[in-house]
């Protein structure tokens, strides 16, 4: 029979992932109060008959060490693999010392690159099944139903954009102001209404821009109606439609889709979750990231901004990736302007990857410079 003894901490990814990695008859979990709710999280996403065990002291080698001679009597006949991925330092030490005596035993770790190393053989196994939205359920916040899916975007979609950015640049103050500075209760409008208008009136010539829309129904394609007038009165006007342009038009839902795209095409994108909301959790202000990408092995966190004007954004984005993310998922800050060199630090203090579309690349495009970044830092183990 094959036995996965795990030690149960903090992380429930690792664990997951090694008990999937080697699938095994049965499954004992060590655990010790402090972490009885990973556990009782990891049972419900994995059907495999487990013996219990009591509570473990984090702290008594003498308990820890009777545990640890305890199973490895119990189970001297079967094939065993003990995964000190997660749990405690002092687990590890001393579960591994023990079962590393144990011809029929294998201590295993599971690394932040869903890569299991057998320190038996000293050899790797790699390509287990990575699924995302377990993960998420693992950390206790499933994004079901809280997300867009990046695949359900069309074509349509995507030819609107070059239009709304040939008006952001005819008059970025006024097109600013109708879809991206918006009160609370022009929110509230653009969230709860099917359609609506704003207006922006310039008293100083008389002329004013403003902003209409109605959203997509099952029986029409919606449409956005942007006409934005310049200070000497010369005027743009332009009507886009797409089953998605309301979103796309408002709130810089332009910039993560265009964000999205590019990443779509990079060669590790197995999924793309767009205006991911989570659940409220202590401490985190901030619940929601705009894009998430599952690579096959770990989850890629995107924040997009056309700039960033308060570097706190910086922090409550890392606080948002570590809550839900775990210690393996990487974070990608993205921005359209440039970034200040203040914002650049803090993205390197925070384990946060930096990148904006407007710098020089060194002559690449940034769709090829944005892409030899990700495969330079995807593989990196988180220190912190």
């Amino acid at each position: 029979m094959k036995v996965h003894i795990t030690l149960v901490g903090g992380q429930p990814a690792p664990v997951y992932h090694g008990i999937v990695a080697t699938n095994p008859d049965r499954v004992v979990y060590v655990y010790s109060v402090g972490s009885q709710s990973v556990l009782d999280t990891l049972k419900k996403e994995i059907d495999i008959p487990c013996d219990d065990v009591p509570p473990l002291s984090p702290t008594d080698p003498q308990e820890i060490v009777l545990l640890a001679e305890r199973l490895a009597k119990k189970y001297e006949k079967e094939e065993v693999t003990v995964n000190i991925s997660s749990g405690l330092k002092s687990w590890s030490h001393l579960f591994g010392r023990v079962f590393d005596n144990c011809p029929n035993a294998s201590v295993v770790y599971m690394d932040q690159n869903n890569v299991l190393w057998n320190y038996r053989s000293m050899e790797k196994q790699e390509g287990f099944l990575f699924d995302m939205h377990t993960l998420f359920r693992l950390y206790g916040n499933s994004i079901e139903n809280n997300y867009k899916r990046f695949s359900d975007y069309t074509g349509d979609d995507e030819g609107v954009i070059s239009d709304i950015e040939q008006m952001r640049s005819f008059n970025n103050r006024d097109f600013n102001a109708l879809t991206t500075v918006l009160d609370q209760q022009k929110q509230t409008v653009l969230r709860t209404q099917p359609y609506g208008r704003f207006d922006l009136l310039r008293t100083s010539n008389s002329s004013y821009s403003y902003v209409e829309w109605q959203k997509t129904t099952t029986e029409e394609v919606g449409f956005v109606r942007l006409c934005l007038y310049k200070k000497n009165g010369i005027c743009k006007e332009v009507v886009l439609e797409s089953p998605h342009v309301v979103d796309l038009v408002f709130n810089s839902g332009w910039f993560e889709y265009k964000v999205a795209l590019m990443l779509s095409k990079w060669d590790r994108s197995k999924e793309i979750c767009m205006n991911c909301h989570f659940p409220y959790k202590p401490k985190v202000d901030k619940n929601e990231t705009d894009i998430i990408v599952n690579t096959g092995t770990k989850l890629l966190f995107v924040e997009c901004k056309t700039q960033i004007t308060h570097t706190t954004d910086i922090d409550k984005f890392r606080s948002v990736v570590k809550a839900y993310g775990g210690m393996g998922s990487k974070a990608l800050f993205v921005t359209d302007a440039p970034m200040s060199e203040i914002a650049q630090k803090k993205c390197e203090e925070n384990s946060i990857i930096p990148f904006s579309l407007q710098d020089s690349h060194l002559g690449m495009s940034s769709e090829s410079a944005l892409f030899l970044l990700l495969n330079t830092e995807l593989f990196n183990i988180n220190t912190k």
